[in-house]
């Protein structure tokens, strides 16, 4: 199996955090990405976090976990929509036109939104 390249948004966050860890330790991923505005320059698992989603393409991820909160997501799920990679998401808050919104724009990825999503799931 071929190694699946993750990057993790909103990698300052406690949940955030948690899911770097999580993505490091797994053998069939690589933690390739953090992106985080309010955390540019921690280290995640020997990855440095970055401050622009454009890390994610930089560092060919094939998948991003967005743990941020609703109006950083709804930038950052057209985004990846846009860049073709796909999004498991774990942030709350969003209504029905957002949800339409993500329907729509992730044509050729996909997009998982488990907003009950918790270190115990």
């Amino acid at each position: 199996m071929a190694e699946i390249r993750v990057g993790v948004v909103g990698a300052g966050g406690r949940m955030g955090t948690a899911v770097c860890e999580a993505v490091h330790v797994d053998a069939d991923l690589v933690l390739a990405a953090a992106v985080d505005p309010h955390a540019v320059g921690a280290d995640r698992c020997g990855v440095t976090v970055a401050g622009e989603l454009r890390a994610l393409a930089d560092a060919g991820c094939h998948v991003a976990v967005d743990f941020t909160v609703a109006d950083a997501a709804r930038i950052t799920l057209p985004w990846l929509a846009m860049h073709g990679m796909h999004a498991v998401v774990g942030t709350t808050g969003f209504n029905d036109d957002d949800l339409a919104a993500f329907r729509s724009a992730f044509s050729g990825s996909n997009c998982l939104i488990a907003s009950n999503f918790a270190i115990s799931a």
